[in-house]
């Protein structure tokens, strides 16, 4: 089932990874996220690292947890990169015009639909199914990659004004509900997921992973400070 199928039956929860670990992603993938964002795009992560992470989510999601791939800009180079390590799509930053986005589009599809060159080496191995090959990845999976258009300032459509900020953000929802494809924001808060969820959006980014670590060590370690002040030594 493709990533824009899922969120249209259920509004899909994702967390992002940063830190250049499998064993951090495989343990995110089996922490029952709908989906991950490896961040290329401010994380100093390579297409090799990229690769392995991917693979490492579908591992430790039992191949149930979708993984996208932030890439740095709308380059041909980080798009191949990016879809050849068998990610279930990718997400492009600043995309400032429906030029912009048309160019994204090709760069991520094969001919006739596009202008991806072939040859996904890692691709099919992110697909834990026993009938994994290149040639189904080439005739199935890659039909199904998400293409994902970050709009981030008032020449893509929105800045960070109220009320304009949430007027735009209303009329994105309205026109992705129009042309039937999902829609994705981030939420620092449960308040704030409340708030998106009604409006409408469909895959939400709610955590990440070092943010994660942070919050489980500082929250372990203030326990464990508590304990020790109300013991008399």
């Amino acid at each position: 089932m493709s990533f824009s199928t899922r969120a249209g039956q259920e509004p899909l929860l994702g967390a992002y990874l940063s830190i250049e670990s499998t064993s951090s992603a495989h343990i995110m993938g089996r922490a029952g996220f709908d989906w991950l964002l490896i961040d290329m795009e401010h994380a100093p992560l390579s297409a090799r690292e990229t690769t392995s992470l991917v693979h490492a989510i579908a591992v430790g999601s039992h191949g149930k947890c979708a993984s996208l791939v932030r890439i740095p800009a709308i380059g041909v180079e980080w798009v191949k990169w990016a879809l050849d390590s068998g990610a279930t799509g990718i997400v492009a930053p600043m995309v400032q015009s429906k030029e912009e986005a048309e160019r994204l589009a090709r760069f991520a599809r094969y001919p006739p639909l596009g202008e991806r060159s072939f040859r996904p080496f890692n691709a099919p191995w992110a697909d834990l199914s026993l009938d994994s090959s290149v040639q189904k990845y080439l005739s199935t999976t890659s039909r199904d990659i998400a293409v994902i258009a970050m709009i981030e300032s008032r020449a893509g459509g929105a800045d960070g004004q109220e009320p304009e900020y949430v007027q735009a953000l209303e009329r994105i929802v309205r026109i992705a509900r129009r042309e039937k494809i999902g829609v994705g924001i981030f939420s620092a808060t449960p308040e704030a997921l409340k708030v998106h969820l009604a409006m409408g959006f469909n895959f939400v980014l709610v955590a990440g992973d070092s943010t994660a670590l942070m919050n489980g060590a500082t929250m372990a370690m203030d326990s464990a400070s508590e304990t020790r002040r109300g013991i008399k030594l």
